[in-house]
C-alpha cells in the first residue's frame, strides 16, 4: 500500500454504522408517530359505526312522526280485532285485521296493521286497498306481498305502512311525454332563431308544446308520482310551471330531478 493512501475503513467514522441506524430509526419512529394518530381515529369511527347499528337493530325506539323509510314485508296473518295495539292508527271494527310484519334497515323487525274485509274483496278506501293499488297488485295475487319492498310511515309513534292520501292515478308512462316535450321546446326555439323551416309553423309548435303539451304530460305524471311514491309535490304547481315559456324548462328538470330522487311504492327488493 503506498503511503499516504487511506482505506474505506479510514474514511468513515467508527461509528458511523451506528449514526445511520439511529437516523433510520428516528425516521421510522417519526413515521409511526403521524400514522399512528389517524390509524387510531379511523378504528374509534368503526367501532362507533359498529356500536350504532347495534343499538338500532335491538332497540324499540321509533323515528319521529311523518318519517317515512323503505321495509320489506316478511311476515302477514290475521289476528282478532281486539288483538291491534290500543292508540294504533287504524280502527278494525269487530272484525279482523291483517298483522304484517315490516323489516327495517339493521334487520330490525316491527308489526303492523291493515283492515281485512270479511267478504275477501278490499275496497279501494281500506288500508289494505290501498297499499295493494299502490303496489299494483291485485287481491287475487296477495301471496306477492311476500318479499316485497313497501315504505313505513311513522304516525303516533307507530309504524304504519305509508299510503298516499289519494287513489293511485295514471301508468307512470306520462314521463315519457314530459321528456319529449321539454326536448321539443328547446330545439323548437333555436329552429326559430336560426331560421330552419317555416317561421310560423314553427312558431304555433312552439305554442301547441308549450301551453298543451308539456303541461298536460307533466299534471298527469305528477298525479301517477303523487300516488305511487313518497312524492308530495302539487301536479296543479308544476303543470303551470310548465306554461311558462323559459321557466318550464328550469321547472322541468327540477321536476324529473326530484322524480328520479323519489321513492316508489311498488319498487322490489
Amino acid at each position: 500500500m503506498a503511503v499516504g493512501e487511506r482505506t474505506d475503513e479510514e474514511e468513515l467514522p467508527a461509528n458511523a454504522g451506528d449514526q445511520t441506524a439511529s437516523d433510520d430509526t428516528v425516521e421510522s419512529s417519526e413515521t409511526g408517530t403521524d400514522e399512528r394518530p389517524r390509524h387510531t381515529a379511523d378504528r374509534t369511527a368503526e367501532r362507533f359505526l359498529e356500536l350504532e347499528s347495534e343499538l338500532v337493530a335491538g332497540s324499540d325506539a321509533t323515528l319521529p312522526d311523518g318519517t317515512v323509510r323503505p321495509a320489506r314485508l316478511v311476515d302477514a296473518e290475521l289476528v282478532p280485532a281486539a288483538d291491534v295495539p290500543g292508540g294504533y292508527p287504524l280502527t278494525p271494527g269487530d272484525g279482523r285485521a291483517l298483522a304484517v310484519t315490516l323489516e327495517l334497515a339493521g334487520g330490525r323487525t316491527v308489526p303492523a296493521y291493515l283492515d281485512w274485509p270479511e267478504d275477501g274483496d278490499p275496497a279501494g278506501e281500506s288500508t289494505l286497498g290501498r297499499l295493494l293499488a299502490g303496489l299494483d297488485v291485485a287481491p287475487e295475487q296477495l301471496a306477492e306481498l311476500y318479499g316485497r319492498r313497501v315504505l313505513v310511515e311513522v304516525v303516533d309513534g307507530r309504524y304504519t305502512p305509508y299510503l298516499p292520501e289519494e287513489p293511485p292515478r295514471g301508468t307512470g308512462r306520462d314521463v315519457y311525454g314530459v321528456v319529449a316535450g321539454a326536448v321539443a321546446g328547446l330545439v323548437t326555439p333555436l329552429a326559430l332563431a336560426l331560421g330552419v323551416g317555416s317561421g310560423l309553423f314553427l312558431f304555433a309548435i312552439f305554442l301547441v308544446l308549450t301551453v298543451v303539451v308539456l303541461p298536460l304530460f307533466t299534471y298527469r305524471d305528477a298525479w301517477y308520482l303523487r300516488t305511487h311514491s313518497d312524492w308530495e309535490g302539487g301536479p296543479v304547481f308544476w303543470a303551470t310551471l310548465a306554461m311558462l315559456p323559459g321557466v318550464n324548462l328550469v321547472s322541468t328538470a327540477l321536476y324529473l330531478l326530484a322524480r328520479r330522487r323519489a321513492t316508489f311504492l311498488s319498487a322490489r327488493t
